[in-house]
């Protein structure tokens, strides 16, 4: 596939882009994503980069307009690191990688139809941080001190961390002493969330190299945010060896960080990314969707744009004229930089790997091809 950059830009253009004369990407070896606009091969793995002093950390963001390249390059960057023993787990609320799973030797969940997970495996400590967390999400309201000791009291009056069925003992402790905690539990066992962490029959285990959790069944639903802080858990439990670096991708992240309850439990697992050998790989449409996680200088959208920042790898694709300010504020980029993500044809992306920038067109192998056809339905 040949590049198609040949009256893209001027050299001059191009340098004041702050691309180097001569890019030689990153200087990584093994299978590249793509070629970058000068023509060098353009290879990339978050935990090589890391380790050869490129990026200070793992975690990688994929920003761009639907349809021009995101899935693509996540698909491709994963596919490699399987190649390589790393593993993966993709948070996937439109079930758009079951293809990759199939063609990898993984595994496709369904939480809530067809297995059910169980996140209280932790200190109680842990425990009842997360389910905080998850209460408080899915109620939309942080709890009071009175529901917060209430819930607590709950949990370890009913040993809900040593149950089959934690939720279920937890609802039944719950019931006739606080009755809209009650209700709110309810919705794990036998309401709209049932499935998710809490069912008939053992809880899900598995060790395939790439578990693709599917969430369409959530996808546009208010119970999303629920089931994507779900799937994050079972996500960080999936990869917690240190010694096999793994991906955790979220697809269409927004549905976790406009969610301040979310954020906030997600905020420290994420900062613990190279400790825990794991490349947090979020992927948006728009960092303008940041308006979603609160006002302009409250906490909770700190928190969210933190968390963007806190990448150190951005795969940066065509964006909307409109949506070049938030990009500019939340990660620096200069207005000639912005103006440039305006032109860029679909799947090429400006790549910004710690202190350097690379313009790359994406070339998928044959073998990657069936994976990240994503227009099948048009023809």
């Amino acid at each position: 596939m040949s590049p198609i950059w040949t009256h893209w830009a001027t050299s001059s253009q191009l340098n004041s882009f702050r691309l180097p004369l001569h890019d030689a990407g990153t200087g990584l070896s093994g299978l590249p994503l793509g070629r970058v606009v000068r023509g060098t091969q353009f290879v990339f793995d978050p935990f090589d980069a890391y380790r050869a002093g490129i990026v200070t950390s793992p975690n990688v963001a994929v920003i761009g307009s639907i349809g021009a390249g995101k899935s693509t390059v996540v698909k491709m960057m994963v596919a490699r690191g399987l190649e390589r023993n790393r593993s993966a787990v993709i948070l996937d609320p439109k079930g758009e990688y079951g293809m990759l799973a199939q063609a990898r030797s993984g595994v496709v969940v369904r939480l809530g139809t067809s297995s059910w997970w169980n996140p209280f495996v932790e200190s109680e400590g842990d425990n009842l941080n997360f389910l905080t967390a998850l209460i408080s999400t899915a109620r939309g309201e942080h709890l009071s001190d009175i529901e917060r000791a209430t819930l607590e009291q709950a949990w370890r009056s009913g040993a809900c961390s040593h149950s089959s069925r934690p939720m279920e003992s937890l609802w039944r402790t719950c019931s006739g002493v606080d009755d809209a905690m009650a209700a709110t539990v309810r919705r794990f066992v036998m309401g709209d969330l049932a499935g998710l962490i809490d069912g008939p029959g053992p809880a899900l285990t598995n060790t395939a190299a790439l578990v693709v959790l599917d969430m369409s069944q959530w996808w546009l639903s208010e119970s999303l945010a629920v089931a994507a802080l779900v799937g994050w858990n079972m996500a960080s439990h999936r990869l917690a060896d240190p010694t096999v670096p793994g991906y955790l991708v979220i697809d269409e992240a927004w549905a976790l960080l406009q969610n301040e309850f979310a954020t906030t439990w997600l905020q420290g697992a994420w900062k613990l990314a190279r400790a825990r050998g794991i490349a947090n790989v979020a992927v948006v449409h728009r960092l303008l969707d940041a308006d979603g996680a609160g006002e302009l200088g409250s906490a909770s959208r700190s928190r969210a744009v933190g968390l963007i920042r806190d990448c150190s790898t951005y795969f940066l694709f065509c964006h909307a004229e409109g949506d070049l300010g938030a990009v500019k504020e939340t990660i620096g980029m200069s207005e000639l930089e912005a103006q440039y993500l305006v032109a860029l044809p679909r799947g090429s992306a400006l790549v910004r790997y710690g202190t350097s920038s690379s313009v790359v067109h994406l070339e998928p192998t044959l073998e990657d091809l069936p994976l990240v056809d994503s227009d099948g339905a048009m023809r």
